[in-house]
């Protein structure tokens, strides 16, 4: 679920209607009614005064994004790490070019 359907199910679960909301966060009723269509977020600050006026952590209203985490082997972790530990200084000066020369660059490696 999105973060103001979450806010939805919280109001209706206190009781607190999306007017009495509004009017607690200082924001317009439609502000509710928009984000549930466009499923979209409020900026920070408005979220975090939600969150307040709920009484409930933020992180309870932020929409729930399932995660795919493929276990690997302790070996896989140990090379992977290795690899990481040895090109970081590499990767790191890539960052600093600039960005058609970093571009370039990538091109060259990536026809390796």
């Amino acid at each position: 679920m999105g973060f103001w359907k979450n806010v939805e199910n919280e109001c209706n679960y206190r009781g607190i209607s999306r007017k009495e909301l509004a009017a607690a966060v200082h924001f317009s009723v439609n502000t509710i009614s928009s984000g549930i269509k466009r499923n979209g977020m409020p900026e920070a600050d408005l979220a975090l005064r939600i969150s307040k006026v709920l009484n409930v952590p933020l992180e309870q209203l932020l929409p729930q994004q399932q995660i795919d985490i493929t276990p690997i082997d302790s070996n896989t972790f140990v090379q992977n790490h290795q690899l990481f530990t040895n090109y970081l200084q590499y990767v790191q000066k890539i960052e600093k070019l600039p960005p058609q020369t970093r571009k370039s660059l990538l091109a060259l490696i990536d026809s390796l």
